[in-house]
């Protein structure tokens, strides 16, 4: 097996369920000649994370030649190596799709690693619009009992460098279920002509998960400055 098939199939491993991935390798290894093109593409269409078909179907195609058997056993082993336990950072673009590398889209990333929460999430952003599906998913984690906190930006702590509140884009989520919290105008540091600082972090943390946007390096607030607000 080339060496970039295998790379590929880490690649692909790291978007996938691990039970859809043992499924599809578990299939592959009942195929001793290279799988049909028809049967591949019906068993990645039962793959919800389209993203992790695109993948996994990208890695499988640099040798299409080779026997499903071996196929399955390598994916498998790559199973084996136990990588949703292994501690790693992962770089994931947020921009249009350039045909040159697999691309997965933040806001699917968001959405899996939510459906799947047991314990908490928290989200920091300092904008946010039109966000129904997401809104949904969070629902559903708070009747799974997800501790759900939310620290986001206001029109009126931001004087005005804000039109609308950020929490404005959560209304269908539990009163008793949310904990929103907000950086105080008084705690905000102004720069030269008078304006207060931004709470422009993005970032979300589901059970052991992060997700971090980069500006969130340059500035942040600490905990120590957040307030609790009811919701």
């Amino acid at each position: 097996m080339k060496p970039e098939t295998i790379a590929a199939l880490f690649h692909a491993r790291r978007r996938t369920d691990g039970e859809q991935w043992r499924t599809l390798a578990n299939k592959l290894l009942s195929h001793p000649a290279p799988v049909p093109q028809k049967a591949l593409d019906a068993w990645l269409a039962a793959v919800p994370n389209s993203d992790s078909a695109w993948a996994i179907k990208a890695a499988l195609m640099i040798d299409a030649a080779l026997p499903g058997v071996a196929v399955g056993a390598s994916m498998l082993t790559v199973d084996h190596m136990d990588l949703e336990q292994t501690e790693r950072t992962e770089l994931m673009w947020t921009g249009p799709r350039n045909g040159r590398f697999p691309i997965r889209r933040i806001d699917q990333v968001l959405y899996d690693l939510i459906a799947r929460a047991q314990r908490r999430i928290l989200l920091v952003t300092y904008a946010a619009h039109r966000v129904p599906h997401l809104c949904r998913h969070l629902e559903d984690a708070l009747h799974r009992g997800v501790d759900l906190r939310l620290i986001v930006e206001c029109e009126e702590a931001s004087e005005g460098q804000l039109s609308s509140d950020a929490k404005n884009a959560f209304p269908g989520l539990p009163e008793a279920g949310a904990k929103l919290f907000y950086w105080p105008l008084a705690k905000r540091e102004r720069n030269q002509a008078g304006r207060p600082g931004k709470l422009h972090a993005k970032c979300a943390v589901v059970d052991d998960v992060a997700l971090v946007g980069h500006s969130i390096a340059k500035r942040a607030c600490s905990e120590s400055r957040v307030k609790s607000v009811p919701y």
